[in-house]
């Protein structure tokens, strides 16, 4: 069957960065239309971003990866919603739609008398989606913010790296891409509501709780403790050696995962070779490895460093009970067997770079799949062609609009 399961579903976004476009991209992953709403003049600010953190992301013809990445699987329409005729434009197209997405800081479509409440009573259907950094309610609701503010205000930056190091910030985006999956998530929520119950409604969705939800494990665990900091992990100490990091023999790191370590001991002994250890009064227990974690890490430290990885791994396979992986870089990827055959990275025909490698969807759906459909729109490439079909204008119509500076 080669439809998403939202084929049919029509979606107006009006989003920037990542947060917002990130979440409209995987609606139309699904099978959504998407329709992307820029300004001509002052479009999503992504378009143009040279680099991030001294990153390079722009690519040899001008075009942003960010931009490309955040918003395929949309249509662009360019459209003055500071103009009045802009916002009775926007306003027919919400009539027409299921979804409205928008990610500026709360208060900003109020003003322009394109918020909830005014569109809702034009569409009582509408499933309205918002963002904020800092939540919709409180001092701070109004605030402007971005990714890093979703990592800094949730604790998220204290969690990673060793003890004594400062806090860490992931440079890849991740309470953004976080925010991104909790709208999409709430948005389907609201669609399922909507069929159930007859009812449109508004969701909200923050950075802070957004990168909370993203540390539910910590958090939770930690209030229920008393937890004023989550304890940062040092591997030279790790309460259960078999749930650690090791570098091999050539540099390469494999991770160990073997949480329920005791009935595993000794074959992880066995394929370790070191069999004398499987009776050691200081190791023979979950108990005994953690009051001595400190001396059998150094052994197995020691040990690992005696072959490489991939004989690791190879000698690790012949126990199929044992859970371990090796640490990859981004590069890995490409040849890594899971990825490969579960289609993680697509081989996607891209209209302006060819063969191009490209991340699909996180969820598998047998019968009505998510699919990379269109690439990222330029800005304003399908102005007529939605407002025809949308809308049922006539080229005057358009010609009028555009003659007017209110469409590109």
């Amino acid at each position: 069957m080669d439809i998403g399961p939202l084929s049919g579903v029509k979606v107006v976004e009006c989003s920037i960065w990542g947060f917002g476009p990130i979440g409209g991209l995987m609606l139309g992953d699904l099978g959504a239309d998407v329709i992307k709403i820029e300004s001509p003049r002052r479009p999503d600010p992504a378009r143009h971003v040279t680099n991030v953190v001294g990153i390079e992301v722009m690519m040899e013809d001008g075009r942003s990866a960010c931009w490309q990445s955040f918003n395929r699987n949309k249509r662009s329409l360019a459209l003055d919603l500071k103009t009045e005729r802009g916002r009775e434009v926007l306003k027919a197209l919400v009539r027409e739609a299921d979804i409205f997405l928008e990610n500026y800081r709360p208060g900003v479509f109020d003003k322009l008398g394109l918020g909830y409440e005014e569109l809702s009573k034009i569409n009582p259907r509408l499933i309205y989606a918002s963002t904020a950094g800092y939540g919709f309610e409180g001092p701070e609701a109004n605030k402007p913010a971005l990714d890093v503010v979703g990592q800094a205000r949730s604790g998220f930056m204290w969690t990673s790296g060793a003890p004594g190091d400062p806090p860490m910030w992931n440079s890849q985006g991740v309470a953004d891409v976080m925010g991104a999956t909790c709208v999409a998530y709430g948005i389907l929520a609201a669609l399922a509501a909507r069929e159930l119950h007859g009812v449109g409604q508004k969701v909200e969705i923050s950075h802070i709780m957004a990168n909370m939800w993203l540390s539910f494990w910590g958090i939770s665990v930690g209030m229920m403790r008393g937890y004023e900091d989550w304890p940062r992990f040092d591997r030279a100490k790790a309460g259960n050696p078999l749930w650690n990091l090791y570098e091999c023999g050539d540099g390469e790191w494999l991770i160990l995962g073997i949480a329920e370590a005791d009935p595993h001991w000794p074959g992880f002994c066995k394929e370790m070779g070191l069999t004398e250890l499987i009776d050691d009064p200081r190791f023979d227990s979950m108990d005994n490895r953690r009051d001595n974690a400190e001396e059998l890490i150094r052994i197995l430290d020691r040990r690992f460093r005696e072959a490489t990885r991939a004989e690791w791994e190879e000698r690790l396979a012949r126990n199929p009970d044992l859970i371990y992986s090796r640490v990859q870089r981004l590069g890995d990827l490409l040849h890594d067997p899971a990825v490969q055959a579960n289609n993680y990275l697509a081989d996607h025909p891209h209209r302006h770079y060819g063969a191009t490698k490209m991340l699909t969807h996180p969820v598998t759906l047998r019968k009505t799949p998510a699919a990379i459909r269109r690439d990222a729109p330029d800005l304003g490439e399908h102005t007529d062609e939605v407002l025809s079909e949308w809308l049922g204008y006539d080229g005057g119509q358009i010609e009028e609009l555009a003659s007017a500076g209110v469409t590109e």
